[in-house]
């Protein structure tokens, strides 16, 4: 029996799940975690459509982001089995494009653990000017999660 879980922040000290809808972002990078100690890493736009969020309209709909759980089947099965998760936001983003590539990173650093449940990486994306703000980014999550 599948049970809808919030989302919490992974580093509630630095960021407020206010700020997810604030206006302020476009994508969140997100974590899954189960009890047995496996997890799924993946990323979600927190507006439908909207990429940028220097594009935000009044008009603009909000996605599905508060009942989302990934887009592996895998992932909502064990949900649906009533197997028990916890949510995590890592890390809101004005781009999906700067999500799609932290994203990226933490799957391939991360996606050959036994643990890791993610099955694929899947992303064309082109590297940003502010690299060295999202390695900085990257690192922190990583140091986070190890």
């Amino acid at each position: 029996m599948r049970i809808n879980k919030n989302w919490n922040m992974h580093n509630p000290d630095n960021w407020n799940l206010d700020e997810v809808e604030s206006g302020r972002y476009a994508s969140f990078v997100y974590v899954i975690k189960f009890d047995d100690g496996s997890y799924y890493i993946g990323k979600k736009q927190v507006y439908k459509g909207l990429r940028d969020i220097a594009k935000l309209k009044s008009t603009t709909q909000s996605s599905n982001w508060p009942t989302y759980t990934g887009s592996s089947k895998s992932v909502n099965a064990m949900i649906d089995a009533g197997e028990d998760y916890e949510k995590y936001i890592l890390y809101c983003f004005k781009t999906d494009a700067e999500a799609t590539i932290v994203e990226t990173a933490l799957i391939s650093f991360f996606g050959l653990h036994p643990d890791n449940l993610n099955k694929a990486i899947m992303c064309k994306a082109r590297l940003p000017k502010n690299r060295i703000e999202l390695f900085n980014i990257l690192q922190e999550i990583i140091e986070e999660l190890s």
